[in-house]
């Protein structure tokens, strides 16, 4: 009797161990709250009268799990002046809804909401810190959240005057520099490829100091629009102008190829065997192959489509007559631009 009871007591121990819970008494604890993890990325840039708080959308909740039930996003905001030490406390600023918010703009999964501090604007002088926590349908706030501080100086004035020149794969812009530029320490120039939104980033990697800039990095048959933005502080965050006027632009290829070099003609059994050096453009599309007899002044086409090699056999030949050929070079833009002939070279069929 006392074995089996020593064994029933070790069998209560042992269910105890692998139910933590065995002998508590009161209701069970409720499941631990999960929060959206941090906006990543934070971001304050200065833009004219206001500042722009730009953020990365979270994926993952703070314990690492799937974040499937993000509501919105809590924009916070102190203020200071810069010449003081710390700042004063965050308030609450803003809330963005995370889909279809009608307060900020969203791309991809960046969103940017735009602060122009309410009836008294924001404060030339004074730095301002945000921080931008994300909540879940729930209503949980992530407890830790990413922030960015800017000191709000004064707006320089924005270029004027600017004008797109296209070229073959290349824009070249010109601009007006300000009547104030001796504010100015640069010039930041944005593009945007339309229909859509201008980049959050310059396509100049440092601001240029001159008012014209080429821009080789485009495609042809493109519609391009571009504005440039005065800039006032020495290195980032760049504090910038308004932006100039837009300039629209489509870059082409007017650009025929060079002659084609080295024709020669050999006659044969029933046919004129030609040969030539290849182009070295490498939008290259082909050749297109002419021919005269002679008296004849004007040469005829006689290929329909581009040769793509660098041979080509004449059969529609009459013995004894004397034909001139010459061979042009044709690119694969969307105007087919065609090089001048090549010279003539002479051959008859015995």
């Amino acid at each position: 009797m006392t074995a089996r009871l020593a064994a029933a007591g070790i069998a209560v121990l042992l269910l105890c161990l692998i139910f933590p819970a065995c002998g508590r008494r009161g209701a069970p604890l409720p499941p631990k709250a999960t929060a959206p993890a941090a906006p990543s990325d934070v971001r304050a840039e200065a833009r004219g009268n206001a500042i722009l708080i730009s953020w990365i959308r979270p994926t993952r909740n703070e314990d690492g799990s799937p974040l499937r039930d993000l509501q919105d996003f809590r924009i916070l905001r102190a203020s200071g002046p810069s010449e003081a030490g710390a700042l004063g406390p965050l308030v609450p600023l803003a809330v963005v809804r995370a889909e279809n918010p009608g307060n900020a703009l969203v791309q991809d999964s960046t969103y940017v909401y735009r602060d122009e501090g309410g009836a008294q604007g924001l404060q030339v002088g004074t730095r301002y810190r945000y921080r931008v926590e994300a909540a879940n349908a729930r209503g949980a706030v992530g407890t830790t959240s990413g922030e960015a501080i800017i000191e709000f100086t004064p707006t320089p004035p924005e270029p004027t005057g600017l004008t797109a020149m296209p070229g073959d794969g290349v824009v070249d812009l010109t601009w007006q520099a300000p009547v104030a530029a001796n504010v100015v320490t640069g010039y930041n120039i944005y593009r945007a490829t339309l229909p859509g939104p201008f980049g959050p980033q310059p396509v100049n990697a440092r601001p240029v100091t001159e008012t014209t800039f080429r821009d080789a990095g485009v495609k042809n048959d493109t519609v391009y629009a571009y504005v440039v933005r005065s800039v006032s502080t020495a290195r980032p965050p760049w504090r910038e102008s308004a932006d100039s006027n837009q300039a629209q632009v489509t870059p082409q290829d007017f650009i025929p190829p060079a002659p084609p070099r080295g024709l020669a003609a050999v006659p044969s059994q029933g046919a004129i065997g030609l040969t030539w050096i290849a182009n070295t453009e490498p939008d290259l599309l082909g050749y297109v192959v002419y021919r005269r007899a002679l008296p004849a002044v004007t040469a005829n086409r006689l290929t329909e489509s581009p040769v793509p090699g660098t041979t080509f056999t004449d059969r529609t030949v009459r013995p004894g007559v004397t034909y001139l050929y010459s061979i042009t070079a044709v690119d694969r833009s969307a105007h087919t631009n065609e090089s001048a002939p090549s010279a003539e070279v002479e051959a008859t069929l015995p």
